[in-house]
């Protein structure tokens, strides 16, 4: 029996609950399994011969993956799991739901890839209306969170272009359709006291790579300022400036210099 086909198949069965169940009740027919080749069969009727044995190694690989979930959701959306625990959600079933609909995958190390699907899966159920309005906000906030993490999970990008004010790549702006730093200042209330309706820009940012990020609450035109950097040249208004101070020292933006070529 080739190695590497047992391993496979092996990560095949893990995934697969139907196979799983067909195996432990005994039913499993190698001729009604189009979807393996021979080989595989071969290895699948092997761990039929031993499923007794082989079923602790699933239950354990499914426990690892229930709270891997949850591990998930602690690093990268800690207010998205305080929220649904407040909230009285069991939190190991709806870990089992998503990886169910995921067909168990492992995804290993990968944490923040991780949550990011989970947030992604968690918000499309709230545009069905499972989740309050202001918690799906909420996991919109901590989805710009993880998908600041995992940019820069490669470093930050080179400073280079021309002079003027541009973006730092250590922080993302979320705008929020409730008024969710009400959340962020009493952390108690997560999930349980509906924060108002009403826009508010929330800066998620870095100060360095080895601290974690912060939210800053920003006024509108700190807000435009951020998304379109002044460039150098273009004149300024002098009620910009503490708005363009604060982006920089938030580690948000950072000011190029003009240089000139030595000849």
């Amino acid at each position: 029996m080739d190695a590497k086909i047992a391993w496979h198949t092996w990560r095949k069965i893990l995934r697969d609950e139907a196979l799983q169940q067909q195996l432990v009740d005994g039913q499993w027919q190698p001729q009604a399994c189009d979807a393996f080749t021979p080989e595989e069969q071969a290895v699948i009727a092997a761990y039929a011969e031993n499923i007794d044995r082989a079923k602790w190694f699933i239950e354990n690989y499914q426990f690892r993956l229930v709270n891997s979930f949850i591990n998930a959701l602690e690093n990268g959306a800690p207010l998205t799991l305080r929220a649904l625990l407040n909230r009285g959600v069991e939190i190991p079933q709806l870990s089992r739901d998503f990886l169910q609909a995921h067909q168990w995958h492992d995804y290993g190390p990968r944490v923040y890839t991780y949550c990011r699907d989970i947030l992604n899966w968690l918000i499309a159920d709230g545009e069905s209306q499972i989740w309050p309005a202001p918690l799906v906000d909420l996991m919109g906030l901590e989805y710009q969170v993880v998908s600041l993490y995992l940019s820069l999970q490669h470093g930050v990008p080179a400073a280079s272009g021309p002079a003027g004010y541009a973006h730092t790549g250590m922080a993302r702006l979320y705008c929020s359709q409730f008024r969710l730093s009400q959340w962020l200042r009493d952390k108690k209330t997560l999930g349980q006291v509906m924060p108002p309706s009403g826009e508010e820009h929330l800066l998620v940012t870095l100060p360095d790579l080895n601290s974690r990020h912060k939210y800053l609450l920003l006024p509108p035109r700190c807000a435009a300022l951020f998304n379109q950097p002044p460039v150098h040249g273009a004149p300024l208004d002098e009620n910009d400036a503490p708005f363009l101070a604060r982006l920089v020292s938030a580690n948000a933006l950072v000011l190029r210099e003009l240089t000139h070529e030595v000849r």
